[in-house]
């Protein structure tokens, strides 16, 4: 499914993977996962410096991965200033969607 996907087409999936191989080196120093890390920082961003009130919902397909997502990566500034570093050094390559499905959004 995801190959239909812009971000996932050949000739831009290697520089995406990179980005997830940063965010992957932080989640192993701090001994925890690339989706706590996820979620740690949608939850470190809701309410900071004017943002609304983010309620993250992540998706799992086995009990495991709702064990995992609940349990979020405590983020602090430094962990936050690393992920913007790789972030800024890594931004994703191709739309979200297709140009004709992103046409359909908020229409």
């Amino acid at each position: 499914m995801l190959h239909h996907f812009p971000r996932f087409q050949p000739d831009v999936f290697d520089e995406n993977v990179k980005l997830l191989h940063a965010v992957e080196d932080i989640a192993k120093a701090k001994g925890v996962t690339s989706p706590q890390i996820a979620i740690g920082w949608v939850l470190a961003h809701s309410g900071a410096k004017g943002m609304p009130t983010i309620i993250p919902i992540p998706g799992a397909t086995t009990s495991a991965r709702i064990e995992e997502n609940m349990k979020p990566a405590q983020l602090n500034e430094d962990d936050m200033k690393a992920i913007d570093e790789i972030l800024e050094k890594f931004p994703p390559i191709g739309g979200r969607y297709h140009e004709a499905q992103q046409a359909l959004l908020f229409a």
